[in-house]
């Protein structure tokens, strides 16, 4: 049986704003190109749109009862794929394969197998635990994906509750200054501003943990890729500070602007020591402290701010006082039974909101996606825990063996997340059936020679290859598909390396080498 390539006949995805990738799995080595701050679009103009396979009426059940419903159609799916070996026809790639891995020493897993064929061609170590970096993106996602659908829609609401305008969080990993534009300006049409005296912030979607296992702080400037998390946040809950002399003065801006960030600057209009922008807490806020050099020309950096709910509030507060409302306190809390609807800011669906995560590795947008999963599965407040257990039940779902997984965190910003090269291919294959929700990852995912964490690598593959890199300290993995032009056959892959003295420019044109033979045994039939 033949499908068309998910990437050309599956969701089509409109304009992608704004999802840029600020929180990447880890610090990005001096010097290496910064990633894109926008996405533009990631699909072929003429790409179809394929209705999903219908599901059932949900209208009269609970979250819970949804997940596990989608659960169990997931492992109908997962077993009546019967996963064998390849009966021999394959013997020249497989060749191929261990002779590339061979060279490459131990530490090294690799699993490829036709995802429509239900044959896997070759294997490593594919059953081994190792380390994915941020490959432990791609589990998230489609978990996500399957079990809440690729129309799913986060909903900021603002609520008046007596003399209290009631923000309430849903874990939007998307929302912007925008956002909150638009819910203040409804609020001031619709006169609902009339004898308020505070903001309220209710964020209890979330359990109140900001930072997740595998998150530990190291001492540094507070860089984006460990922004924290939180059921209302903003602006994947960093700041942009933009530097620039002017004479012998400094001009320092940040945006979004709260009043929860403070800006301490001691930057010099003159040339000294390198710029550096450095974000702490102190006393629950967030402090920016500028010290060094202050170019002539504009340099902006992004930093993360310390706590999501109080940042976002005090964002909010200060829109409406930009719209012509008083300065209104912010205060923690929670809308009571009788407060009234007055706005709600609806976010895209959740297969656009994938791509911050897969194409640029943002940490942020996939550990908030793993607590809503969490929080939908158990009915209670989204947490690592819950989202973890989730993450377990997809895998089982899926067919795969629940000793090869070991999840930290959503994102795999972890030194002790563990999965198989094998599961990997397993949770990807999910794509490739009919209009299965999972298919809405492939044009979310990087692609090679075109963009994303791919754009510069491959260029033999471009609209052939989609995958999601991962990169951290002793780890190298690259996950995807590789596919013939006409999308109607597909391989999976899973290329995991970890060692001590990784080194990456190495590891990268291993996986580059193995990706690139799957191409040329698809185009020899």
């Amino acid at each position: 049986m033949t499908r068309s390539f998910p990437q050309l006949a599956s969701f089509a995805l409109a304009l992608i704003t704004a999802y840029a990738g600020l929180a990447t799995a880890g610090p990005r080595p001096h010097g290496q190109e910064p990633v894109p701050q926008s996405i533009r679009g990631v699909v072929e103009p003429d790409a179809p749109v394929v209705a999903p396979r219908a599901r059932a009426p949900f209208a009269a059940q609970t979250w819970p009862q949804r997940v596990a419903a989608r659960l169990a159609e997931v492992s109908q799916r997962a077993q009546a794929r019967e996963w064998a070996a390849d009966p021999g026809q394959d013997a020249a790639l497989r060749r191929k394969l261990a002779d590339l891995v061979r060279r490459a020493g131990s530490g090294v897993a690799v699993h490829v197998a036709d995802l429509d064929e239900g044959t896997w061609l070759f294997d490593q170590n594919g059953t081994a635990r190792l380390n994915p970096a941020s490959n432990q993106k791609v589990l998230t996602a489609v978990a996500a994906l399957e079990l809440l659908g690729p129309d799913y829609r986060f909903e900021t609401r603002l609520v008046r509750d007596g003399d209290a305008l009631v923000l309430i969080g849903d874990g939007d990993p998307s929302l912007q200054i925008q956002g909150l534009h638009a819910l203040a300006s409804k609020a001031l049409a619709a006169g609902a501003l009339a004898g308020v005296r505070r903001i309220v912030i209710d964020e209890r979607a979330f359990s109140p943990e900001r930072f997740g296992p595998g998150y530990e702080e190291p001492p540094g400037p507070g860089p984006s890729y460990l922004a924290p998390s939180g059921a209302l946040s903003l602006s994947f809950n960093t700041v942009e500070t933009t530097v620039r002399a002017d004479g012998t003065a400094v001009n320092v801006e940040v945006t979004p602007a709260s009043g929860h960030v403070t800006v301490v600057s001691r930057a010099k209009a003159r040339r000294g020591r390198e710029l550096e922008v450095t974000s702490t807490c102190e006393d629950g806020r967030t402090t920016l402290t500028v010290t060094g050099a202050a170019p002539r020309r504009a340099t902006t950096v992004r930093r993360r701010i310390c706590d999501p709910g109080r940042f976002t509030g005090e964002a909010f507060a200060a829109v409406v006082q930009e719209l012509g409302g008083p300065l209104l306190p912010v205060e923690r809390g929670a809308a009571s039974a009788h407060a009234r609807e007055v706005a709600t800011q609806v976010s895209p669906p959740l297969s656009q909101i994938l791509a911050s995560a897969l194409k640029y590795s943002n940490n942020f947008t996939s550990e908030q996606v793993l607590r809503t999963l969490g929080r939908r599965m158990s009915g209670e407040p989204g947490s690592w825990d819950n989202g973890r257990a989730a993450l377990m039940a997809f895998w089982r779902a899926a067919g795969n063996d629940p000793r090869e997984l070991q999840p930290e965190n959503g994102s795999g910003l972890s030194l002790r997340g563990r999965v198989s090269a094998r599961g990997l291919v397993r949770v990807l294959a999910l794509a490739r059936d009919e209009g299965a929700a999972a298919a809405a990852i492939v044009p979310a995912l990087a692609g090679a020679g075109g963009e994303g964490t791919l754009r510069l690598r491959m260029p033999a593959g471009r609209g052939r290859v989609r995958g999601k890199t991962g990169t951290i300290g002793g780890v190298s993995a690259l996950s995807g598909i590789a596919a013939t032009p006409d999308g109607r056959r597909a391989l999976g892959f899973s290329v995991l390396i970890n060692g001590k003295n990784l080194a990456m420019t190495r590891s990268r044109r291993l996986q580059d080498r193995i990706v690139l033979a799957l191409l040329a045994h698809l185009d020899a039939g």
